[in-house]
């Protein structure tokens, strides 16, 4: 009964929405955009049970290239409810209900990665909009991954930055219970459906998300690959990991005392 009920809410979130993206969005200012879609993010998490945390709002920079890890639908508007900004997002995203419409009407660059020519294009743009000023902003593990399992970054983005000579800002977004425990509802990794992740999120009784903005680093002289490796050290050091079992030592030979050496085959 609550999911329909969240649901239903938030059914009529996006319809008053697709009413002023249509008749009004178009006709005002970046500015007045800007606070519509922010407003509109609070609301949206407000709707889903979300309670929003910022964790050094303070170090948040006017002008970078914002990375951060990726673990739900709900990181967008999460995102969008603290800053402005262009976002950088896979091609398919552009057909999600909802999350593709609002990404289409705040001109979020989609990126077909498996082009080398759409690659090139939106790498391009990307350094054009950071050089005017404006923020941009994508998901370097290129999909939401599980809590506590960080993906590799990718790191070809994170050229526009050096070309831009702007820096780059890691945010770390985590979803938690009242426990402090990284709440498992919000996961829509692997073969979880966004139908099913979102009936996910509007069955559970509490969740907050934390977003801890990181200081910005300097991208001068700097390689995209170590760009891209140092982002995501920054960001793992704010995020738990889940660490991976002991290997057993079953049928594994005594280790050698440190005063014998093993005898040579």
């Amino acid at each position: 009964m609550k999911s329909f009920f969240c649901f239903f809410r938030l059914l009529l979130h996006t319809l008053g929405a697709f009413v002023y993206g249509t008749v009004v969005y178009p006709f005002i200012d970046d500015d007045a955009k800007n606070r519509y879609v922010q407003k509109w993010s609070k609301k949206l998490l407000d709707i889903c049970g979300v309670t929003v945390k910022i964790v050094n709002p303070e170090l948040l920079s006017s002008r970078a290239l914002i990375v951060a890890n990726h673990v739900s639908w709900l990181d967008i508007f999460l995102i969008y409810s603290v800053v402005s900004g262009h976002f950088i997002a896979k091609a398919d995203m552009a057909n999600w209900p909802m999350v593709g419409w609002l990404s289409r009407k705040t001109g979020t660059l989609f990126l077909e990665r498996s082009s080398a020519r759409n690659l090139k294009s939106t790498l391009e743009t990307l350094v054009k909009n950071l050089q005017a000023r404006e923020r941009c902003i994508f998901f370097p593990e290129g999909t939401t991954g599980r809590q506590g399992k960080m993906l590799p970054f990718h790191p070809n983005l994170f050229e526009g930055a050096i070309n831009a000579g702007l820096p780059v800002q890691p945010f770390a977004l985590r979803y938690i219970d009242r426990n402090g425990q990284y709440e498992q509802a919000v996961d829509s990794s692997g073969d979880i459906s966004l139908a099913q992740s979102m009936k996910n999120v509007f069955n559970s009784d509490y969740i907050l998300a934390e977003l801890t903005v990181l200081p910005v680093m300097d991208t001068a002289g700097m390689h995209r690959k170590t760009l891209s490796q140092q982002a995501r050290d920054v960001i793992v050091s704010v995020l738990p990991q889940e660490q991976p079992p002991a290997p057993e030592n079953r049928g594994n030979p005594p280790e050698t005392a440190r005063d014998r050496q093993d005898a040579q085959p």
